[in-house]
């Protein structure tokens, strides 16, 4: 019984081992292929890489793999010395992508004196896809590093577009370009005094002009290539400042303007009582007159000179005072805020991320 399980397990091993080897065909063919290849089985390598770029071919072909099949059909003529097939298949590889290259490590001089003739013959500019990266623009060593590459001479523009107008550009290159091209970004705009790139997606542009003519040949139109890429700022968080003070918080620093015609008629109503009360309860035999005359000339004039004096001078320097304490203490922590948040904002880095389906 254990046997037999021990059977059914491997047989079913075989069978998953066997669907996942099917599920990629078209992988499988290029390992082997290279794999003849670099055993100097060239004839037997030929055909595995001829399929896979057949139109008839009944799997799925990745651009990468198309070009390494590419690739090594060129080497595979040029180690036979037919230079103008070698040529025509190396052509091909560089025209599905610029970037591709043969290792001297690997390859030998028969294969690469064509590929780099093939390299004169085609004239394409490539940019790697962007890679999602975090940059600081006071630290050099996180610069933003843009891959570029042109297959031969070319005499290359590379600029950082803002979107949506598309007013806004900066240059990362303008000269000669031949081969591998890095383009560093510190993630800072000059076109804007050397500010901090804004918030928003760019177009990376790159565009070129075939510089490896000969001499007396004019240049035909410029070639461009483009990518997507967003910028998001990243930044300590903000402090909040304190709002304006509203009248509520504040307090009242200047008397009513009632308040004066109060106080005078307080004053006339003091008067008047002054006299008139002897007058209504003391009876004629007791001399309440001069006493009453001068308490109601007292009241009317202090309610009058209150009147005076309070009409002209509303304010209360007490609450003035606290007023613009707290005015000020308001003031100097909104300064302490914004110094704060500033040094915080100053300390902004970028998050760039790459925009596939722009």
């Amino acid at each position: 019984m254990i046997t037999c399980r021990r059977l059914s397990f491997v047989a079913l091993a075989g069978l998953l081992a066997t669907r996942a080897h099917a599920q990629n065909p078209t992988e499988d063919a290029i390992k082997q292929g290279i794999a003849a290849y670099e055993n100097f089985q060239v004839e037997r390598a030929r055909p595995l890489f001829k399929q896979i770029i057949s139109p008839g071919y009944p799997y799925q072909v990745t651009d990468s793999q198309r070009v390494t099949a590419y690739k090594y059909l060129g080497a595979s003529y040029a180690v036979l010395s037919i230079a103008d097939s070698a040529i025509t298949y190396f052509s091909a590889a560089l025209d599905y992508d610029p970037f591709t290259d043969l290792d001297a490590a690997n390859f030998s001089a028969s294969e690469l004196g064509p590929f780099a003739i093939a390299k004169t013959k085609v004239f394409k500019i490539g940019i790697r896809p962007i890679y999602s990266a975090v940059v600081n623009p006071r630290v050099d060593s996180t610069a933003y590093v843009f891959q570029l590459v042109s297959t031969h001479k070319a005499r290359m523009t590379v600029e950082l577009i803002r979107q949506p107008d598309g007013n806004l550009k900066e240059s990362l290159f303008d000269g000669d370009a031949d081969g591998p091209r890095p383009i560093k970004w510190d993630g800072l705009m000059r076109s804007t005094g050397g500010k901090i790139a804004d918030s928003a997606t760019y177009i990376l542009r790159v565009s070129a002009t075939d510089a490896g003519l000969p001499a007396g040949q004019a240049a035909g139109p410029a070639i461009t290539s483009t990518l997507f890429l967003k910028v998001e700022h990243s930044y300590e968080p903000l402090e909040d400042s304190l709002p304006t003070l509203t009248d509520s918080m504040l307090l009242a620093d200047r008397i009513p303007s009632a308040a004066p015609w109060f106080d005078l008629a307080k004053g006339v109503m003091v008067g008047v009582a002054a006299y008139a009360f002897p007058a209504v309860l003391l009876s004629s035999d007791v001399s309440w007159q001069v006493h009453a005359i001068v308490g109601s000339v007292a009241g009317i004039a202090s309610g009058a000179g209150s009147f005076l004096y309070r009409s002209k001078k509303r304010e209360i320097p007490g609450n003035v005072t606290e007023n613009r304490r707290r005015q000020q203490q308001r003031a100097d922590f909104n300064a302490g805020v914004k110094a704060r948040n500033d040094q915080r904002i100053a300390r902004t880095k970028l998050i760039i991320t790459p925009l596939k389906g722009a």
